[in-house]
């Protein structure tokens, strides 16, 4: 099935147009919040998932449990307690589940590890000056669904992982900042 049958894909905002006025306290959704949100803080989110889709004037700004996509890096995340708040920008877009047999994080899953969707996501940009992933193209994508059950095993156990794989890289920093003080002081 089509991702646009179980997915609405609301892109972001123009921040370079319009009122000045109104985007001077914008913050915008970044890239670098994507991959904290991809680092599996969303597990340690008080919502779990969001309850609703806004259709009012802050439409654009992101809400823990919504899952972003950006356009340039073609990746997926679910929006933590940690980086809800801010303006989901035109490099981004909302993908809104409207399918009750879709899980969240399955999609991010999908989205960012599936072989199949790596594949049609490579074939869909070749010939590209700038590969760059479009709306129209992430519509297109066809997504398989297995069970929900399955999908929320997977989804958890992808943000588990993720979420294992920054906690490690924090480690090891920490563990080299330590070496490099303790060497410092013997230099001394």
């Amino acid at each position: 099935m089509k991702l646009e049958d179980v997915v609405t894909v609301k892109i972001g905002r123009n921040l370079s147009r319009g009122n000045e006025k109104n985007n001077l306290n914008v913050v915008a959704y970044s890239y670098e919040d994507l991959i904290k949100d991809l680092d599996g803080s969303f597990l340690d989110s008080k919502a779990n998932e969001y309850s609703g889709y806004s259709n009012h004037e802050n439409g654009y700004l992101s809400h823990a449990g919504e899952v972003v996509f950006s356009f340039v890096s073609s990746r997926a995340g679910i929006v933590s307690d940690f980086t809800q708040g801010k303006i989901i920008n035109q490099n981004f877009a909302k993908l809104i589940i409207e399918h009750d047999e879709l899980d969240s994080s399955y999609l991010c899953y999908a989205l960012n590890e599936s072989y199949s969707m790596k594949k049609q996501m490579a074939i869909s940009m070749q010939g590209s000056t700038v590969p760059k992933l479009t709306p129209s193209i992430l519509k297109e994508l066809e997504i398989k669904l297995p069970t929900l059950e399955k999908q929320q095993t997977i989804g958890r156990a992808y943000f588990f992982l993720r979420k294992q794989q920054a906690l490690a890289k924090k480690q090891a920093k920490l563990e080299e900042q330590l070496y490099l003080e303790i060497l410092r002081k013997l230099d001394h």
